[in-house]
């Protein structure tokens, strides 16, 4: 049945019915939004119960709820919840928040049913046991330890800026809680509060899919009418009382190198008065983008935002939150003086910004607020939550305009309102007062305002695992929870396949050899551009020295400025082997970004060369990257580069001619509300005319680096918490013989999903500690095959051992044919996941292009995949992955010589 929806005084009315709502007799409160592009599907469940529905002692309930609702309910007890959701690479995860929780799954358009069965089994009849408790008491634990207690800042700004700013326990008290109080809780406390907490009445069920209305509603009431409504529901939070006055928290920590502080003030209710809080949000926009070089009274960067976890994630009371690193010798007082001038200067008339400047900033929140909200599952969480918090969903479409509509005045408004507020501050100095960051050492970044929820006290000592009560059985009310009159239920049979489509896409090669394809996607209207180019043989061996020289490239065009002043964004990166440019922007702004792009590749290599070397550091590097450049230099040195001809030698000093972004064997990819024919005729006229220097082709084979008999180890000593990494690698052979629908199937099979041989070695053997997983891709232009290992340093050697037989027992026999469905239904399952938004489905087709393939890959792989034998599949094991452990890469904290010594 339909029911009236009240609106709370201050939001808009409802829109029309891009959503749709209703309610079950039980008391569930669905939101739909049917018919959205896509072959995937979202659903979320929104319980109104979080942080602050804890009562005094029982700190951190809702969060360890939250885990153990994944563990068992009555038809999927133990953990079954996955197994039917990883075949099909779904996704599910839940986060705690102060005024609710929410479980959210992505699955591929076939699979809706099965995920509403999942919510509806656990919201029914969920299964509480001692032994799931103390397992997830242990994973809580941990996660306690990863994002609060064990790294340094991690109370910063939650959980401890709520200490300061509010008076009330609901809203003041740490939602992590403490692992040895915990650790008291029982299975029949749990009973208690889901029956409390989790009614129907109390929850809202959002579903966001292709389907059509009749059919949403069909499958929500087939698996949700009979959930018994319940009594219960969160009891009123207890009011804030106003801030009287300004209030100081202050924490040591002897892992930080400096100060960092973190200062809130009260926000308006949103439900009274959402311009006012969207006016906040343009404040804190600004705010975070002032720097020094632009006359900013803040003396190092600073990060503002809306709520801990985010804009309109709670209701009243919430935070304007900023957050900083303070220089050395600055205290925390010396920034909030700063600060409160910063206010008084945006609410006076003749120092705040220029209305140019409000509208620009305006819009780029709202633009960027579009982008994340195009994202299939981001949507469906903001509908559910925006409904349960304030009965609005709707607001997820209509805010990015009220942002927009922001003018100038009510910013200065909201500035003045915070330059004559109390505030509270939270600061974490050096346990030390002598501490100084040490020369050449980059400062601290300022901790990000806006925390993951749930996974985030003052003490920062480790805390053990808690002892949990396992004294109490579940013979009570936590059994009868778990068994219904109508006893376990079957898991939906999966609908029909969605076929991934790209209707309108075009793709062509200009006459300077840049491949383009441009797909439209009006989710969001906005645009998503990517660029991604070969290194080549110099930048290959110097990758330090193409970040620093990307870096002068960006400033000498003003690139990454210019790009936020249309609305968007644009990022240069590199991870050793490729240049890319990533940027998006709203639609109409297409031309100029293209622009913008097109000038980055006429500058040749900026200034002094040395001095550009001196830019800025590399990013904090992965394992992986780090691996790779050890092999990149190696091979180089080994072999040369797999480049005919190829430029530069080891020790050429200077950089080759030319920009240090080529277009030889470079893609561009445009996906967005931008027709493809313009797309490639701009493309042309922007990018045709400019000259391409071949750096390297990208599909070179592994010829000329010959098979061994003994393997060759590379070691990179780097301090670890007892696990080694491994690479174990070989460069990938001609495709003579084995088609490359057979190749990526076979890695796939072999190390690419959940059931691969290698995870199921590692399960069938007891493995513990041991991650490992197999891909393809390209180094210094040889395109490899490699098995990626982490594992304890005593198991180093049965790990490879591992790889070598399993790679060979595959070479030998071929599989069957239902090992070879599930990895073609997985396959086909992970191409969807590309289409969850517009910057997922730019990147996916980047990688598709620069890999040789194209438009026809990306929409019949499904089918080509179909079309491969288990013998196929032989061949390309024996051709792929026998000869991987021909090199090996190991990184941690070993001894060289005892490693080489072991595996060689």
């Amino acid at each position: 049945m339909t029911v009236p929806v009240s609106v709370p005084r201050g939001l808009p009315a409802p829109g029309p019915r891009s959503v749709v709502r209703h309610r079950l007799p039980n008391g569930l409160r669905v939101v739909l939004s049917p018919g959205r592009p896509g072959p995937r599907a979202a659903v979320a469940v929104h319980y109104g119960v979080g942080f602050r529905s804890e009562r005094p002692g029982r700190e951190g309930m809702a969060h360890l709820f939250e885990h153990l609702m994944f563990r068992g309910s009555e038809s999927l007890p133990d953990g079954a919840f996955f197994d039917a959701l990883h075949p099909l690479a779904g996704t599910a995860n839940g986060t705690t928040h102060q005024d609710y929780t929410d479980y959210f799954q992505a699955v591929p358009a076939q699979a809706l049913e099965q995920a509403l069965f999942r919510e509806a089994d656990r919201m029914r009849a969920p299964r509480f046991t001692p032994a799931q408790l103390s397992a997830q008491l242990v994973e809580v634990t941990r996660e306690i330890e990863s994002m609060r207690d064990g790294r340094p800042y991690g109370g910063l700004p939650w959980p401890l800026l709520p200490q300061a700013l509010f008076r009330t326990f609901a809203h003041a008290h740490d939602g992590y809680g403490d692992p040895g109080r915990l650790g008291r809780i029982t299975v029949e406390d749990c009973a208690q509060f889901f029956e409390t907490y989790y009614a129907p009445s109390n929850a809202v069920l959002t579903v966001v899919a292709p389907h059509s209305e009749d059919g949403l509603r069909a499958l929500v009431e087939r698996h949700f009418a009979d959930v018994p409504a319940r009594t219960g529901g969160a009891p009123a939070t207890p009011p804030e009382p106003a801030p009287d006055g300004h209030r100081l928290l202050c924490r040591t920590d002897e892992r930080v190198p400096r100060a960092a502080v973190a200062v809130g003030y009260r926000l308006p209710d949103p439900a009274g008065d959402l311009s006012a809080y969207a006016a906040h949000m343009v404040l804190a926009e600004l705010t975070g983008r002032a720097r020094p070089a632009d006359g900013s009274p803040f003396e190092a960067p600073v990060s503002a935002g809306c709520g801990f976890f985010g804009a309109l994630d709670a209701r009243d009371p919430d935070a304007l939150v900023v957050v900083t690193a303070l220089p050395q010798g600055r205290s925390a007082e010396d920034f909030t003086r700063r600060l409160t001038g910063w206010w008084e200067r945006q609410a006076a008339p003749r120092t705040r910004e220029e209305p140019d400047t409000v509208a620009r900033v305006a819009a780029a929140l709202a633009a960027r607020h579009r982008r994340d909200h195009a994202d299939v599952q981001r949507r469906c969480r903001a509908l559910g939550r925006l409904e349960l918090l304030f009965g609005h969903a709707e607001l997820a479409d209509e805010l990015p305009d009220m942002i927009a509509r922001t003018t100038p005045a009510e910013v200065a408004a909201a500035a003045a309102r915070l330059a004559g507020a109390y505030h509270a501050t939270a600061v974490v100095t050096p346990a030390r007062t002598d501490t100084a960051t040490a020369a050449g050492q980059a400062p601290a970044p300022a901790p990000d305002p806006r925390r993951a929820p749930a996974t985030g006290t003052a003490d920062t000592r480790p805390t053990a695992p808690p002892a949990p009560n396992t004294g109490t059985l579940p013979v009570g009310r936590a059994i009868q929870l778990a068994r219904t009159a109508r006893g376990p239920r079957p898991l939906p049979r999966l609908g029909e396949p969605a076929v991934p489509a790209l209707d309108g896409a075009r793709e062509g090669v200009l006459a300077n050899g840049l491949r383009v394809l441009a797909a439209p996607d009006r989710r969001g209207w906005l645009v998503e551009l990517r660029l991604r180019t070969a290194l080549g043989p110099w930048g290959w061996r110097r990758p330090r020295e193409i970040a620093a020289l990307l870096s002068a490239v960006d400033s000498a065009t003003g690139a990454t400025a210019r790009a936020a002043r249309l609305g968007g964004e644009l990022r240069l990166s590199t991870d050793g082997q490729w240049a890319d440019v990533s940027g998006w922007a709203p639609a109409e702004e297409f031309t100029a970004l293209l622009a913008i792009v097109a000038e980055l590749l006429t500058i040749r290599h900026p200034g002094d060369t040395a001095d550009a070397f001196t830019g800025p550091a590399l990013p904090r590097r992965s394992p992986e990257n780090l691996m790779d450049e050890a092999l990149r230099q190696h091979w180089l040195e080994r072999y040369g580069p797999a480049v005919p001809g190829g430029s530069g030698v080891p020790d050429d000093p200077a950089p080759p001619p030319g920009p240090p972004l080529s277009l030889a064997d470079a893609a561009f990819v445009v996906v967005g509300a931008v027709d493809p024919e313009r797309v490639l005729t701009e493309a042309a006229h922007a990018l045709g005319r400019l000259p391409s220097h071949s750096p390297a082709p990208v599909t070179a084979t592994g010829e000329g680096v010959p098979t061994r008999v003994a393997p060759e180890v590379l070691v990179l000593r780097r301090p670890s918490d007892g696990a080694v990494r491994l690479t174990l690698c070989a460069p990938e052979p001609p495709r003579a013989g084995t088609s490359e629908p057979a190749r990526y199937l076979t890695t796939a099979l072999f190390g690419g999903h959940f059931g691969a041989r290698l995870a199921e070695r590692c399960r069938r053997l007891d493995r513990a500690g041991h991650v490992v997983f197999a891909a393809r891709d390209t180094v210094a232009g040889r395109a490899r095959a490699l098995v990626r290992v982490t594992a304890p340093r005593a198991a180093l050697a049965a790990a490879v051992d591992d790889v070598r037989e399993e790679a060979a027992a595959l070479a030998a026999v071929p599989p069957g044919d239902e090992e070879l469905e599930v990895v073609r239904r997985y396959c086909a399952a992970q191409l969807l996941t590309a289409f969850d938004s517009p910057g997922l489905l730019a990147d996916a087709l980047r990688h598709t292009v620069v890999s040789g393939r194209g438009l026809e890959w990306v929409v019949r792989r499904p089918a080509l995949l179909g079309e491969v034998s288990g013998e196929e599949v032989s061949a390309a094991a024996h051709a792929l992955f026998v000869p991987v452990t021909d090199t090996l890469v190991v990184l941690g904290d070993v001894e060289p010589a005892d490693v080489t010594r072991e595996l060689s």
